[in-house]
């Protein structure tokens, strides 16, 4: 038990070494994160669509590729989503956003979507604003709300939560 305590307390000084030798009048500042490069993630949440009436559970995957412009970050994303009332939906989006702190971007989104149901595909598009929180170097979780106006005046409402990886 001793060794244990010995050696628990001997890494801990050893780590602690660097933030002493630090200069105490300068406070330790996290670097912004970065909003540039390939990204992935998956969504989870509730589609509420005119067509049957009805909320469903929906899930997704999203690729895109985000341009970080400062205190703005622009993006492109293709996304597949799918529940039980639709046999699927595809976007194709672009987003614009601004930065909030050092971890934070609160954006606006919009393109090309188009849905599945009972084998008959309809275009359309969709508009969103959301928020991402970076998590570390690479990680992110986010909030989306979205609103899809489709052919026959069909609509989809969707919120949902993600999370995802940058490269």
């Amino acid at each position: 038990m001793n060794r244990i305590l010995t050696v628990a307390l001997a890494a801990t000084a050893f780590a602690a070494t660097p933030a002493l030798a630090q200069d105490a009048a300068a406070p330790a500042v996290a670097a912004p994160a970065s909003f540039t490069g390939p990204r992935i993630g998956v969504n989870v949440g509730v589609a509420d669509d005119d067509i049957f009436g009805t909320e469903a559970f929906t899930y997704g995957a999203e690729a895109g590729y985000d341009f970080d412009l400062g205190n703005a970050v622009a993006g492109i994303s293709a996304e597949i989503q799918d529940s039980k009332d639709l046999d699927r939906e595809v976007a194709l989006t672009a987003r614009i956003g601004a930065r909030v702190g050092g971890n934070g971007l609160i954006y606006a989104s919009g393109g090309y979507s188009n849905i599945k149901v009972f084998g008959i595909a309809l275009d359309g598009f969709r508009v969103g604003v959301g928020g991402e929180l970076a998590l570390g170097t690479h990680g992110f979780v986010k909030v989306e709300q979205r609103y899809a106006n489709y052919e026959f005046g069909a609509e989809l409402f969707q919120t949902v939560v993600g999370a995802g990886v940058r490269f």
